[in-house]
């Protein structure tokens, strides 16, 4: 999907249509745009920009809050009907899934063909103002890659036909999984665009930069690497983060804010029947430096207690050398929720309590129910939305 949360937010608001749009973390100064619309990408106004510096590039650029479930929504409508094609479909993000048509096209012209009617499909039965980019090839990698540098809201094949010419010349930053640090060992190998990373010795860079080196040189010769995995993969972390509004050592308000974040990790973790056998703790301050503990736990984590009692003892030792603006919370070591009874305390009646809790602000909204911990936090600490993992299918 193309500017996928601006998009949403200009279709669910047509008075949006046509102005640049920029979805943010936060409002504030330094908040940072997570999603600009085309419109606001004409100008300049790109992803990673701070609001700050988007009203000094365009002052009329028109700044919102995101919503998560106005994400979430819009993409399970989008999947229900990816989901009609293929029984192989992996939900890779929010705004991006991957589909085998093995058995279900029998050429890449089919391919092409149901690419096309899947796109027209979003357009008309989830909204117009919505725009798929579709990349069809023999491949995850090469499939991806024809996505991302074909025509926007538009369709690319590539084929061992047109593979050379649509990489010669390609920065090397534009295929899946290669960043500025690989980009800049690749070329201290001396390669410098796509087509010479093709045409590099396999053994060579397996040798020079371990199993990776080989997954990305595989992808570029069109070499299946990784199938199409069905449903969502599992986290291997849940984790929450909050830039504080209000920078300061209160404990009391810090601890607040904290057991909301447990809270938040909580809820995710119960909601995938998780349970966690690991957390990590993070703060940072103002003026530099950082809080961070990281420990396995005794017992496994299921509740938002179980959680909050492992964390906030963390912030309550430590010696706060100044305003801290940044707190995180973290839980790690997941496994399937186990029925097995605690010697010390009634477990399974906690858990089952934390289920009621969710099952209660699931049907009328986050919040309804809280626990005392968090009264009076209802505008700190929002639902967050990021592109990666957010929605299971």
């Amino acid at each position: 999907m193309n500017s996928y949360f601006a998009s949403v937010e200009q279709q669910a608001n047509p008075f949006l249509r046509g102005r640049p749009v920029g979805v943010c973390a936060y409002l504030s100064p330094k908040g940072c745009i997570i999603a600009s619309s085309r419109e606001a990408k004409a100008v300049g106004i790109k992803t990673g920009c701070i609001v700050a510096d988007a009203l000094k590039i365009d002052p009329k650029v028109v700044l919102l809050e995101n919503e998560p479930a106005k994400y979430r929504s819009t993409t399970e409508r989008i999947f229900k009907i990816l989901a009609e094609y293929t029984d192989t479909l992996e939900p890779y993000s929010i705004d991006e899934a991957f589909l085998d048509l093995g058995g279900w096209a029998k050429n890449f012209k089919e391919a092409e063909i149901i690419g096309l009617e899947m796109a027209n499909r979003i357009k008309t039965e989830v909204g117009e103002w919505l725009s798929a980019s579709v990349g069809v090839s023999s491949t995850k990698f090469l499939a991806k890659f024809a996505s991302d540098i074909g025509p926007k809201g538009g369709l690319l094949t590539i084929t061992p036909e047109n593979l050379d010419s649509l990489l010669s010349g390609r920065t090397l930053t534009d295929a899946w999984g290669i960043g500025e640090a690989m980009a800049a060992r690749l070329n201290f190998l001396g390669v410098n665009d796509l087509l010479e990373l093709k045409c590099y010795d396999k053994d060579k860079i397996r040798r020079l930069l371990g199993r990776y080196g080989y997954y990305l040189w595989a992808g570029v010769n069109g070499l299946e690497v990784s199938s199409v995995n069905i449903g969502s993969p599992a986290p291997k972390s849940i984790g929450h983060s909050y830039c504080l509004p209000k920078k300061t050592t209160d404990k009391k308000y810090l601890s607040a804010i904290l057991f909301k974040l447990c809270e938040k990790a909580g809820r995710r973790l119960r909601d995938q029947e998780l349970e966690a056998g690991h957390i990590s703790v993070y703060g940072s301050y103002v003026q530099g430096g950082s809080i961070s503990k990281s420990f396995k736990t005794a017992a496994p984590m299921f509740t938002t207690e179980e959680i909050a009692r492992e964390a906030l003892p963390v912030l309550e030792k430590a010696y706060l050398t100044g305003p801290v603006r940044m707190l995180a919370v973290s839980v790690g070591r997941l496994t399937a929720v186990s029925g097995q009874m605690s010697l010390l305390e009634n477990n399974l009646s906690k858990k089952d309590l934390s289920r009621a809790i969710d099952k209660v602000n699931n049907k009328y909204g986050e919040y309804t129910v809280i626990r005392g911990a968090m009264f009076g936090l209802n505008d700190q600490a929002r639902d967050r939305i990021g592109f990666r993992k957010t929605v299971v299918i």
